[in-house]
Formats: C-alpha cells, structure tokens, sequence
C-alpha cells in the first residue's frame, strides 16, 4: 500500500529575513547610479534585471521552500526555482546538521541526508520530527544518527 503524499516547510531563521532585503537594496544601490551614469538603454536593462532578481530570489526562496514525500516514493525539495527529486530508495542516512552550506534549508538548524553514492542534501523542514517519522516510516532501513 502506498503512504500517502507528506507536505513539510522549511523552518525559516530570524536572520534570513533582514539578509534578502539588504541583497537587494544593495544591488540595487549599486546598480540603479551605474545605469543612471551610462545613459545606454541596453546597460540600463540588464542592471535592471539584476536588481529585480535580487530582490525577487531571496523571497521566492522564503516563500516556496518545502519538502513532499510522494505517494510515488520520491522525496521532492523544492527551493524558490531549483528542484530537487530523490527517489526514498536511495537514502541511505539522516542525521543533525548545523552546516552553513548551500541547501535548499531556511535554517541552520538542519537535517542532513545522505543518499545514492553518498551525495547529501540539507534540508530544514519546520516540524522536523514529524519529517524523521514520516521519512523512516516509508524506508524502514533508513540510519538516524546523532539524535
């Protein structure tokens, strides 16, 4: 019988959300006089597209970041734009992380998993135990580590 589907969101730090709107202020801050001083329409477009997306990354990444555990047995991460798709056969190991690495986690209070050859991922998912039970309730052989 299949589990059905687990929906988890990331926990989000405090901190993260004073960083988002201080990269784009500052992109901005340094962009918006560089296209002012260029007075080329092509400079003035592409500083422009770089101040929107640096203020649009860092709250598509508050916004939509989350963890499903499928019916069709696959972990799915999604991260603002970037996907990620595991299969729950593949993993291997969860343990604690506190790891400032680049993740698909909102928070430094972190949960790594190791999976296939040996590749990891960090995930942060706001209810953590609840995604440890569901995790090891769809793959039984999963190692908890560190807890």
């Amino acid at each position: 019988m299949t589990q059905p589907r687990a929906f988890f969101t990331s926990r989000v730090d405090t901190w993260l959300f004073a960083i988002g709107p201080l990269a784009g202020m500052s992109a901005a801050a340094v962009a918006l006089p560089l296209a002012m001083q260029s007075g080329s329409v092509t400079d003035a477009m592409v500083l422009l597209a770089v101040v929107a997306f640096a203020l649009i990354l860092p709250a598509w990444l508050l916004l939509d970041t989350n963890y499903t555990l499928t019916a069709d047995a696959q972990l799915s991460i999604r991260g603002g734009p970037f996907r990620w798709r595991i299969a729950l056969t593949d993993v291997r190991e969860i343990s604690p992380s506190r790891s400032w690495v680049s993740s698909p986690a909102l928070s430094l209070d972190r949960l790594r998993i190791r999976y296939a050859n040996e590749r990891t991922i960090l995930v942060s998912p706001r209810e953590k135990q609840r995604f440890i039970d569901a995790l090891r309730q769809r793959c039984p052989d999963v190692l908890v580590t560190g807890f």
